[in-house]
C-alpha cells in the first residue's frame, strides 16, 4: 500500500486524496498465507478503494499514472492481490448504480475502465468498516449505504451466483471436480454462503472466520464437521479442526451445506 501511494504521489502529486482499505484486512479477517494456489488459494486479497476529485480519462497522463504505479507494486510484491477501484467523491455519494465504469484492479490486473467491486457489499463495508489511509473517514464523507439494496443484492446473489455454482459444482466434469476436491472449495463455498446467511439474518456483515463461528453457534450439528474443516483451511489450523480424510466426502458434504444454507437464508425474514 505503501509502495502504491508513494508511487503514484510521484507520477501524479494530487490525484489521490482519499484511500481505504476494506474487505479481510478491514474486517479483521486477514490471512497472507493459505491453502493451495492461484485462483485456489485460501489466501487473502488486500481490497482497496481510491478515490479522486474528478473523473479520470483513458487518455490523460494521469491514467498512464495510475497503472504504472500499480505495476510497480504488483511487479514488487505479486502476492497477495492488491485490487480495488478508483472512484470519485461523486461516485461513493451515488452508490454502485450511479458509477460509470472506472479504473480498477481485479487479481493484480489493470483496467483502465471496469466494474470490479462496483457492488452494494463494496460501499456498505466501506462505510461501516473501511479503514482511512488516506482523506476523511467515512462518516465524514457523503457515501452511499443503502442497507435495503444491501439485502436485495444478497438474496440475487444467493439465486443467481451461488444456486448456478452448486449445480456447476455438482457435475462430474474434470474442471469441477478438480475445484471440488481442492481444500480451497470449503473455504469459499461454506464460508462464503454462510457470510451472506449471516447478513440476512442479523442485519450486519461479517468476514469468513465470523460467518463459521456463526454457522458454528447457529446451525444444526450434522454441519459442524465441515464448518470446523472450513475454518482450519481458512486459518492454518488456528481455529475448527480438519476430520476429513475423502475429498470425495469434503466435497459432498460442502454440496449439500451449500444447497441447504441457500435454502435456509432465502426463507429468512426481512429485518425489520
Amino acid at each position: 500500500m505503501e509502495l502504491f501511494l508513494k508511487a503514484l504521489d510521484e507520477l501524479a502529486p494530487g490525484l489521490v486524496t482519499g484511500f481505504y482499505l476494506v474487505g479481510s484486512v478491514a474486517l479483521g479477517d486477514f490471512h497472507p498465507r493459505g491453502a493451495g494456489r492461484g485462483r485456489l488459494s485460501t489466501a487473502s486479497d488486500i481490497d482497496f478503494v481510491a478515490v479522486t476529485d474528478r473523473r479520470l480519462e483513458r487518455e490523460l497522463w494521469e491514467m498512464t499514472a495510475l497503472a504504472n504505479a500499480h505495476a510497480r507494486t504488483a511487479a514488487r510484491f505479486p502476492r497477495p492481490h492488491f485490487d480495488g477501484a478508483v472512484l470519485t467523491w461523486n461516485d461513493l455519494a451515488a452508490g454502485p448504480d450511479g458509477c460509470p465504469d472506472v479504473p480498477c484492479v481485479q487479481e493484480s490486473r489493470f483496467v483502465p475502465a471496469g466494474r470490479s467491486g462496483l457492488n452494494p457489499v463494496m460501499f456498505c463495508e466501506l462505510a461501516g468498516h473501511g479503514i482511512t489511509v488516506r482523506g476523511p473517514r467515512p462518516v465524514e464523507v457523503d457515501l452511499w449505504a443503502d442497507q435495503d439494496a444491501l439485502r436485495t443484492y444478497t438474496i440475487n446473489n444467493l439465486r443467481a451466483y451461488w444456486r448456478t455454482w452448486g449445480q456447476r459444482m455438482q457435475q462430474r466434469s474434470a474442471l469441477s471436480l478438480a475445484i471440488g476436491l481442492s481444500r480451497w472449495f470449503p473455504v469459499w463455498t461454506v464460508l462464503g454462503v454462510s457470510r451472506l446467511h449471516h447478513l440476512l439474518a442479523t442485519g450486519t456483515m461479517t468476514s469468513k472466520c465470523g460467518a463459521g463461528r456463526y454457522a458454528q453457534n447457529e446451525f444444526d450439528p450434522r454441519w459442524q464437521r465441515i464448518i470446523a474443516e472450513s475454518l482450519s483451511l481458512r486459518t492454518e489450523g488456528a481455529e475448527g479442526h480438519r476430520s476429513y480424510r475423502n475429498p470425495l466426502a469434503r466435497r459432498r458434504d460442502t454440496l449439500a451445506f451449500l444447497d441447504s444454507t441457500i435454502d435456509a437464508a432465502l426463507a429468512l425474514p426481512a429485518k425489520s
